[in-house]
């Protein structure tokens, strides 16, 4: 059980409440948010999503996936192991979501 930085992202309605139930989820089960960025979809106001950089286990990452597809306004959740660790090109993925 290595914590590890991992990417997640997730398509939901674009609701004034989701992103703090979304930030809950995490607290809740002590995962460090590394960096966040939230967006409203050009197409569609009315959907976004959110991209993370979190840092935990693979096996709390399942925990928090399940966890957050029962939230009714969320679409899907996907994460990966981020692959970058060089500092600077860690920076660059960060900033090009």
């Amino acid at each position: 059980m290595i914590k590890q930085d991992l990417f997640m992202h997730l398509s939901a309605d674009n609701n004034f409440s989701v992103l703090n139930r979304i930030i809950n989820i995490l607290n809740r089960r002590r995962v460090r948010i590394r960096t966040l960025a939230a967006q409203e979809h050009p197409d569609d106001f009315r959907k976004g999503s959110v991209s993370m950089v979190i840092h935990t286990t693979t096996e709390m990452a399942d925990k928090v996936k399940l966890q957050l597809e029962k939230l009714i306004e969320v679409d899907q959740v996907t994460y990966q192991v981020q692959p970058v660790s060089e500092p600077a090109e860690k920076e660059k993925i960060i900033y090009s979501l």
